[in-house]
């Protein structure tokens, strides 16, 4: 092998693991300028978005600043969405907040250790997927349940934030009622009367100002613009003196890369369901904005490479002194709003995290907690989507469901279980609908070679003494039964001069040796009744198993992808021969 070959596939090999090295090359000038306006824009909404989720994970303010920084550092060289950002999310923040906080047992030393090893498990169990290729797993769950889920993730988040924005001391009862969205809301309901109203005031002046700016001036840093005002408010007034609560000092300095200590056993196999939860919510939200995005703008996202970027980030976050972080939808939709091209956001994102970390944390100590409460509590409130909810309610019963259950469980049994809630809302929607797949009777239109279904157009006709029979889907163990079941029903129904089944394998392009031997079974009871079965349409490698099966040669000698007409042809002249 030449050198240059060598070379070459050394670069390929490189490039699929490092995307940056395939795009940074063929990056265009005209698109720096946008790109750092769209950094800049960014880097003001991750600094307060930052310091409010790293309250909401329970953890110092500059952690949210060390995963933002870390996250969208590993992204920029991982990363195939252009538009993406990745770093703390409120579902997340929350997540580590109630699972991690569990396994803590009340130890803060503890708790923060523990975080940190949980934020490694997400990069690992990400490395682990990526290796696997297990990107496509995303696609099972259901766009009703994340409908539900993250209606339920915003109520539950707001819950938490209650207590914050009106002054109003958190319960030290504990108990797994009280950390439900029912018991904060029962709580607050009930100590309403220990309201500060400074510290509402400033809260609630936050709210309308976030919501205002939302309306009218989406593209604006209008969270960072808030938190400033804030601070300023607090330093020329004396509202802390009077019970508003302030963030405090914040140290200064880059964060610095360590491995946190390797909790028990016991301990640690607690964390592995929290970190195989938080995985799955931050893998499903970056993949989700990085497509929507990609659909957007007409290019391709590698889910697989998604995997290892996620995988990165978390490491990164971990190591750096962070927490859990995935892709979040509104800062991405606020990078394309503002002409966001490329990767390179991430790299200017970088830069203006590093400068606030080394000159201007000083500048938030009077922060009041009640702004990163406001801050919280309008994020989130964009995940609660009534139209799709609505839509849902309108167009199907059934989905509506599933997706009111999904937000009652997550707002019944908190975070954690409400994500394995919908994982199993989603298999079981996937399993029904593969189980109960739709079949069609399918008729010949007059004049033509061609058969379609009969709900499909009334010009088809039956053909005298042949019934034709399609599934539109695998046959597999999983459904074999209902498609024998709905068969033979629908042939009862016929006249009973019909001679010959065809079943049309078009859209059947697998069939595992369960389905085949329900097909021999289905075979031999035709046969008793004097009725051939054939089939039409097949793939090599369904031909491939009949013939292992013998079943090819029973049922007229299957050939690959014959047409239906084919068949009964075939069958018309074996029958006057």
């Amino acid at each position: 092998m030449s050198s240059k070959r060598l070379t070459e596939r050394i670069t390929g090999r490189f490039s699929s693991i490092l995307p940056v090295l395939e795009w940074l090359p063929r990056y265009d000038s005209s698109w720096l300028r946008p790109d750092v306006v769209a950094g800049i824009t960014v880097a003001a909404s991750v600094i307060p978005e930052g310091l409010a989720y790293a309250s909401l994970a329970n953890l110092p303010p500059e952690t949210g600043l060390y995963a933002g920084l870390m996250a969208v550092a590993a992204y920029f060289f991982l990363g195939t969405s252009r538009q993406l950002i990745v770093g703390p999310t409120s579902a997340l923040a929350i997540l580590v907040a109630s699972g991690v906080g569990y396994a803590a047992t009340g130890n803060t030393a503890s708790y923060a250790s523990l975080v940190l090893v949980t934020t490694l498990l997400v990069g690992v169990i990400a490395v682990v997927a990526w290796a696997l290729r297990l990107g496509f797993l995303v696609h099972f769950i259901s766009g009703s349940v994340l409908t539900g889920f993250s209606a339920g993730a915003a109520l539950y988040i707001m819950s938490t934030q209650l207590n914050k924005l009106l002054g109003i001391e958190s319960s030290a009862s504990g108990g797994f009622f009280a950390e439900t969205f029912f018991g904060r809301v029962s709580y607050i309901a009930t100590h309403l009367g220990m309201t500060n109203a400074e510290t509402l005031a400033v809260g609630g002046a936050g709210i309308a100002l976030l919501a205002l700016g939302e309306r009218y001036v989406p593209r604006f840093p209008n969270a960072l613009v808030v938190v400033v005002l804030a601070i300023l408010a607090m330093s020329v007034t004396n509202l802390e003196a009077r019970g508003v609560d302030i963030v405090g000092s914040i140290p200064s300095g880059l964060p610095s890369l360590s491995v946190p200590a390797v909790p028990e056993p016991s301990t640690l196999s607690s964390l592995i369901p929290i970190a195989a939860a938080l995985f799955l919510l931050s893998y499903v939200q970056g993949i989700g904005a990085a497509q929507t995005f990609a659909r957007r703008h007409d290019y391709e996202t590698d889910a697989n490479q998604e995997l290892l970027a996620d995988a990165g980030a978390n490491l990164a976050a971990g190591l750096g002194g962070g927490f859990p972080v995935g892709g979040s939808f509104s800062r991405s939709a606020l990078n394309d709003s503002v002409g966001g091209k490329t990767q390179l956001t991430n790299a200017v994102v970088v830069l203006v995290l590093v400068v606030v970390l080394l000159f201007l944390t000083e500048v938030f100590t009077n922060l009041p907690e009640t702004i990163l409460a406001a801050v919280v509590i309008v994020a989130v409130s964009g995940l609660i989507d009534t139209t799709a909810i609505r839509r849902l309610y309108r167009v199907s019963k059934s989905e509506f469901a599933i997706a009111m259950a999904s937000l009652l469980g997550v707002l019944t049994v908190g975070m954690l279980w409400g994500i394995y809630i919908g994982v199993v809302l989603s298999l079981l929607v996937a399993i029904s609908r593969v189980s109960r797949p739709s079949t069609h009777e399918l008729g010949q239109i007059p004049g033509t070679n061609e058969f379609v279904a009969f709900d499909v157009t009334e010009a088809a006709t039956t053909v005298p003494d042949v019934f034709v029979y399609r599934v539109e889907a695998e046959l597999f163990y999983a459904n074999a039964e209902t498609v024998r079941t709905d068969l033979t029903n629908r042939l009862a129904k016929r006249d009973a001069d019909v001679e010959l089944v065809v079943f049309d394998l078009t859209s059947s392009p697998t069939v595992d040796f369960e389905a085949a031997q329900m097909l021999e079974k289905l075979h031999r009871k035709l046969e008793s009744r004097g009725i051939d079965l054939w089939f039409a349409g097949a793939e090599p490698d369904v031909v491939r198993l009949f013939e292992t099966t013998g079943l090819a040669a029973k049922a007229g000698d299957v050939t690959r992808e014959e047409s239906i007409d084919h068949v009964v042809d075939r069958w018309r002249a074996e029958q006057s021969s």
